[in-house]
């Protein structure tokens, strides 16, 4: 009784402090006017930029941030810079490459309460900041709003931006607000590790450039001509009657070179914060949706035949799968553009992929819903976005294709005799083995870390991506499948077009699954303890035709997760009790009509324990010793035998 009695007091604390959160939780507003115009022959874009700013916080500001990311390529003296040579990285392969952005006009302008109009025009800039005074203090609930004419140099790519031939990727691109929140103004400089923090609001952009180039964008598409119908493909079309299209669509774009008028298109976007786009002559154009939602898909011509259908069908899945695990997509559209960086890098309703592998696919479309829609401060809480949009990628390839968590068929249609024979790890354990090794390495860092105070990159990628991806797997283990499904979609319900941290996604876990999580999220994601359960003693005793087993478990390190504990008949049957794991000792009983044969603990590897061999009777498994084997099953001796031919002249 007293049990049932504490856990609807924590269930009451937790739902009564939930809504004390919302009810006192604001946001800053802005919306941005753009008029751009690139120029190719300088590799440049000259725009102007009016930006509304609301302050909907209870502080009066008397300064002003922006972020002129682009700055970080301007030399080898920007903090990104230092910070990379100090990981013995270049961000630029010559001083040529390096690309800018300069304020050429910039004027705040702010009215009273009796209608008077104050302006300033005084700013400074310190590597990638702009700060400036207010002309006058900005009050709970009053606007202001911004004039200002820029020129960026595009810098050859680097990063996640720039120009390679004539293809231009724009992102982190203008003069952009930097976030007020709770914690005052995030004005951090742009950072060798860690990516970006933004204030949500609307987006009015037009974009000015020559005929032949065909333009994707954050957004929707309002007026003008962004080129798409130009370069549409047919897919119902053959081979030949493509190449004949192909043509024909080549003739009529140079006429468009011919004419010589610059093509304008304007693109608008409410509940996002940030635009980027991407435009380059060569692009292809087709077009699908899910659910009345449209998808456009630009790519290059030279992988027409590996995007082609592909695409649109994937990132049909991805939208399908996202809306029914989290909420549905709550955008007018979808674009996947075939982007100049390795890999891929996502926008509010724009991803930038290099390839169109389904897992990638997955991973930045996810990232519209983490980091997009549910807004992180990247820099300073990655596994919020990365971890989560990891792990969700995860989730949808084992749903989809099994335990391996790719698509094994079409793989091994495709490998060598060597690749088919040779075993291998599923996804799932390879990125368990990786985490492990770190875990072990005596390098391990906590996950929560701000990513620019990493000791090196690879412990930023490891917990942001891949210990962050498992912090979801075992919160989905503590709270059970079913809670961590309420989970998710109470989570992008409260939370979508708002910023997120920690305390705000720990107290939707909290109040869905009636749990205290305080030594969960502790645990995980602020210490790097290990955990490590070990099998004690096993006694079995047979009486009255039953089989009574105590089961002794042993906690050998400072981590702490419920452990579960599996016995096995000599009849096949299986059974399984749930241990705590909070004592440094336990003991569990079971109670079988056939004699116990098997005792394991934690039977699906699922709390990342540090040793499997003291989690039972180890397995040995005999194999040949493939070129390249990978293959590291745990909990099992692996020897491995190839033969060996030599002679001598005897």
């Amino acid at each position: 009784m007293a049990a049932r009695w504490l856990s609807a007091l924590f269930i009451t604390v937790c739902v009564t402090s939930i809504l004390q959160a919302q009810n006192t939780y604001w946001q800053q507003f802005v919306h941005y006017d753009m008029d751009v115009t690139l120029i190719p022959l300088e590799h440049a874009l000259a725009g102007e930029e009016t930006i509304w700013y609301k302050n909907n916080s209870p502080d009066t500001l008397t300064q002003f941030y922006l972020h002129l990311y682009p700055n970080a390529y301007r030399n080898s003296k920007t903090v990104r810079a230092r910070e990379a040579k100090r990981f013995h990285r270049k961000l630029l392969a010559k001083a040529q490459d390096a690309g800018f952005i300069d304020i050429e006009s910039f004027k705040i302008i702010s009215s009273d309460e009796a209608g008077g109009v104050r302006s300033v025009s005084a700013f400074k800039v310190d590597d990638t900041i702009l700060e400036a005074e207010l002309p006058r203090p900005l009050p709970p609930g009053d606007s202001l709003r911004i004039e200002l004419s820029f020129y960026l140099k595009v810098r050859k790519f680097a990063g996640r931006a720039g120009y390679r031939g004539n293809q231009y990727d724009f992102a982190q691109w203008y003069p952009k607000v930097c976030v007020y929140d709770e914690t005052g103004w995030n004005a951090e400089p742009f950072h060798f590790n860690g990516e970006f923090y933004g204030e949500f609001g609307t987006f009015d952009v037009t974009i000015h450039l020559p005929p032949t180039y065909i333009v994707a964008a954050t957004g929707t598409v309002v007026s003008g001509d962004p080129g798409w119908d130009t370069v549409h493909v047919d897919t119902a079309l053959s081979d030949a009657q493509w190449q004949q299209a192909w043509e024909d669509m080549t003739d009529r774009r140079r006429k468009q070179a011919a004419d010589g008028q610059m093509r304008s298109v304007t693109f608008h976007a409410e509940n996002v914060h940030d635009f980027a786009w991407s435009t380059c002559p060569d692009f292809l154009y087709e077009r699908g949706e899910w659910d009345g939602i449209p998808i456009h898909v630009l790519y290059r011509s030279r992988v027409k035949k590996q995007w082609s259908k592909v695409v649109v069908r994937r990132g049909a899945r991805a939208l399908a799968w996202l809306s029914g695990k989290f909420g549905r997509y709550p955008y007018p559209q979808l674009t996947i553009v075939h982007g100049l960086l390795g890999g891929g890098m996502e926008y509010p309703m724009l991803v930038m992929n290099s390839s169109q592998r389904e897992g990638l696919i997955l991973h930045e479309v996810g990232h519209i819903y983490f980091y997009g829609i549910l807004g992180n401060n990247e820099w300073k809480e990655a596994w919020l976005d990365e971890g989560f949009t990891t792990f969700q990628t995860r989730w949808y390839m084992e749903s989809r294709y099994g335990r391996w968590g790719f698509d094994r068929k079409s793989w091994l249609r495709r490998a060598t005799w060597l690749q088919r024979h040779r075993p291998g790890n599923t996804s799932r354990e390879a990125n368990r083995n990786m985490a492990l090794s770190y875990i072990l390495s005596g390098y391990d860092e906590p996950i929560s870390k701000p990513a620019y105070s990493y000791n090196e990159p690879f412990g930023y990628s490891m917990n942001a991506y891949t210990k962050g991806a498992f912090f979801y797997d075992m919160l989905r283990y503590v709270v059970g499948e079913k809670t961590f499904e309420k989970i998710c979609r109470e989570y992008f319900d409260r939370w979508k077009f708002k910023h997120v941290n920690e305390a705000r996604f720990k107290q939707v876990c909290e109040t869905v699954s009636g749990m205290d999580l305080d030594w969960f999220f502790d645990e995980w994601l602020h210490k790097t303890v290990k955990i490590d359960y070990a099998l004690g003693e096993v006694k079995k005793i047979n009486k009255d035709s039953l089989w009574l087993t105590e089961v002794q478990v042993l906690r050998k390190e400072k981590g702490k997760m419920p452990v579960e504990v599996q016995l096995v008949t000599e009849a096949g049957d299986t059974v399984t009790q749930r241990w705590p794991g909070l004592a440094n000792e336990g003991r569990l009983t079971f109670e079988t009509r056939s004699k116990p044969t098997r005792v394991m603990l934690d039977p699906e590897d699922k709390v990342l324990d540090v040793r499997r061999f003291n989690n039972g009777p180890p397995r040995v498994e005999v194999l040949f010793d493939y070129p390249n084997l990978s293959y590291s099953p745990r909990q099992t001796y692996l020897v491995t035998w190839r033969p060996s031919g030599w002679f001598n002249d005897v």
